[in-house]
């Protein structure tokens, strides 16, 4: 446990000139794959004709294979041991604790972790909570069910390290969460960025202001947080928000320190590539979108090398205020599964989500939905408004949404208004956008 007024988690690591940090990730890489190939079937094939000692640059690091996650779909399926197949790092009989992914994009991935690798994961999250403020003094109220997935089983454990003190809330339902945050004046909250503005919309119900709640900080996760929405959660609540990036398989790589400007890498922790769309062979610069590939350095249970997380990131630069020393990414712009060509235009939903977000205060909840009818691809926005509109008003209020969003987007939106309350409400992952045309490939 550090002393409550101590700015930095590990001041050792966190302060380390780059260069130190980079040999480090360089060290801890080649011992990775001495490791993996030794202990993981995967990687005795993967990386057959690779040795740690051909490791000396970040140039030589690219020369390695990218894996996804349909390989780690085919390294599992049907194979021993049971469930994990050839991922499996470590003996059976160490694995601890059991996770799976969401399975939102295809069969879920099962994640076996040893004692030791969970308490690195753990240690990673340290690092996250302590540069968002999060202290021993804190009530940290964590609004789900954990179950199979690793969503805040790493936050309220971590929480747990640094001596905060953590409150459970899975099975309650979104009202009685709020009571039980006043009730216990819980100081500290970890949530997706849309149930944290569910949230605030049912205590507003309630006839509460979230602004008086209590709650000083947010740790978000589960989806992308575009600057708007952030802003508009720490509106809604009078408090510091915070992002982090990470996955059940990559674990959580990044996250926000006080500046809120941008996301730190954890290094040495990862290493990280942030490489260009088109070939993901050359890194990006400054600046630039790119998409994330990322080695956690000490995991032994479930040994990944440069996994392609498929999100979409744009590069930061290094330095920091804060004086941390990592590398940095500018913001995560989205999943490249979401990327879709519709009308010839490469679209992203953070960018409709920024529009409303941003500009619109009157919509608490939308939806975006991408059909096929004839030849042409139709992109619509169903959007709720806090209140019934008139027939008139409505009209006015759609057209401004939809000239918006077509100098955003360069596509026409058609804008469809439905009533408070009648688009669904998110827990963990939003599915707010749906491309529901059969050949989603083509666009």
């Amino acid at each position: 446990m550090k002393e409550q007024n101590r700015k930095y988690w590990n001041p050792l690591l966190e302060k380390s000139a780059p260069e130190q940090l980079l040999a480090m990730e360089l060290k801890n890489f080649r011992k990775l794959i001495g490791y993996a190939k030794e202990h993981s079937v995967f990687y005795q094939k993967q990386l057959k004709d690779v040795f740690p000692e051909d490791i000396t640059s970040l140039e030589t690091v690219r020369r390695l294979p990218l894996i996804d996650k349909e390989d780690l779909r085919k390294a599992q399926e049907g194979k021993s041991p049971f469930p994990y197949g050839e991922m499996l790092g470590v003996e059976l009989k160490e694995v601890t604790d059991f996770r799976q992914t969401s399975g939102t994009t295809g069969k879920p991935v099962y994640v076996p972790e040893s004692y030791e690798s969970w308490q690195w994961r753990v240690e990673v999250w340290c690092h996250i909570l302590w540069m968002a403020g999060f202290r021993e003094t804190d009530r940290v109220f964590v609004p789900f069910g954990y179950n199979v997935y690793v969503a805040f089983w790493e936050g309220h454990y971590a929480a747990e390290k640094l001596g905060c003190e953590v409150v459970p809330g899975g099975a309650l339902d979104t009202r009685d969460r709020i009571s039980k945050i006043l009730e216990l004046k819980a100081t500290a909250l970890l949530s997706t960025p849309t149930y944290g503005l569910h949230l605030a919309e049912e205590a507003f119900k309630m006839g509460i202001d979230p602004r008086t709640i209590g709650i000083k900080r947010m740790l978000c996760a589960g989806e992308p947080l575009p600057l708007a929405t952030r802003e508009r959660l720490e509106q809604s609540w009078g408090a510091e928000v915070y992002d982090h990036i990470g996955g059940t398989e990559p674990c959580a790589w990044a996250a926000m320190c006080e500046e809120r400007n941008g996301l730190h890498i954890i290094e040495p922790f990862f290493l990280v590539e942030i490489l260009d769309m088109e070939t993901l062979t050359t890194e990006v610069g400054p600046g630039e979108l790119g998409v994330a590939v990322v080695t956690p350095l000490g995991r032994r249970s479930f040994p990944l090398i440069r996994f392609n997380t498929k999100d979409v990131v744009r590069q930061g630069g290094n330095g920091c205020p804060c004086g941390r020393t990592s590398k940095k990414i500018a913001e995560v712009a989205g999943r490249a599964d979401d990327l879709r060509k519709i009308r010839g235009v490469l679209f992203t939903p953070v960018a409709v989500e920024e529009i409303v977000r941003r500009e619109f205060l009157e919509i608490v909840e939308y939806e975006i939905v991408v059909q096929r009818e004839g030849l042409m691809d139709e992109i619509t926005l169903r959007v709720e408004p806090q209140e019934e509109m008139g027939v008139e008003p409505s009209k006015v209020f759609n057209r401004r949404i939809s000239e918006r969003l077509k100098t955003k987007t360069n596509l026409r939106f058609r804008i469809e208004s439905v009533l408070p309350g009648s688009l669904p409400r998110y827990t963990l992952k939003s599915k707010r956008f749906k491309d529901l045309r059969e050949d989603k490939a083509d666009g």
